[in-house]
């Protein structure tokens, strides 16, 4: 006889995506997600890891193609279903900036807020004729990218990758440019010529998309001393 299947897709919760204000319906993580999880950690691969979390958000959201949202849209919802499946904290290291002792703070995942996203793009002028149509991010865009993938990956490196992700099109005169029809020599190409100023604006578009970010007070469990953790970026919260 065979063993009967749970049906363990209820309870139902309801998460809103940041950027867009639209509401989804999921069910927490199951053990198969969750077993999952533990071993993309324990690979300490950033691509497995990476896809994992994207395959279960989707399993748990019917009908969500988690490769298309804005990073910070994913890693919120991530966090949203994480907290109601296996809890709603998480426990994570931080040394003392005054003794340096290691310390156990525990976050409250619910009370993690996201700064709603003003649009899905953004036109930057670079000149009087010349426009750049920004967007953001998605993992999609994460996962094709090899540089991503690495862990030495500098500050100039992430910068100039930003740029060429988050450019959707280059609008001139009547022309409008798509940029992912483009050869990858081209894009490099237009991004090295380039001034300070111009790349300063471009910058400026990157500086603002919202990401992740928590603060946490605790006390040391040695000297007392109260200090601040910020937390930036799903990798800070797990």
């Amino acid at each position: 006889m065979a063993l009967p299947v749970l049906a363990n897709d209820k309870p139902m919760y309801e998460v809103v995506v940041p950027s867009s204000q639209e509401t989804f319906k999921f069910r927490p993580f199951l053990v198969k997600e969750q077993k999952s999880m533990l071993i993309a950690f324990e690979s300490k691969d950033n691509k497995q890891i990476l896809n994992t979390m994207l395959n279960c958000v989707e399993s748990c959201i019917p009908g969500l193609n988690a490769k298309q949202l804005a990073t910070f849209d994913m890693d919120y919802i991530f966090t949203q279903i994480r907290a109601k499946s296996v809890g709603e904290t998480s426990k994570v290291r931080a040394a003392c900036i005054k003794c340096n002792e290691d310390n156990e703070v525990t976050i409250n995942l619910e009370k993690i807020k996201m700064e709603k996203a003003e649009m899905k793009s953004q036109i930057v002028p670079i000149t009087d004729t010349i426009r750049l149509e920004m967007k953001f991010p998605t993992y999609d865009d994460v996962l094709k990218n090899p540089n991503y993938m690495k862990d030495d990956f500098n500050q100039v490196e992430e910068l100039f990758d930003s740029i060429s992700t988050c450019l959707y099109a280059v609008q001139s005169g009547d022309d409008n440019i798509l940029v992912s029809e483009e050869p990858k020599e081209e894009i490099e190409k237009f991004i090295n010529s380039l001034n300070t100023k111009q790349l300063e604006k471009i910058a400026q578009f990157i500086e603002k998309i919202p990401t992740l970010t928590h603060e946490e007070k605790f006390e040391c469990v040695k000297c007392n001393h109260e200090n601040t953790l910020r937390l930036k970026g799903i990798q800070d919260f797990f």
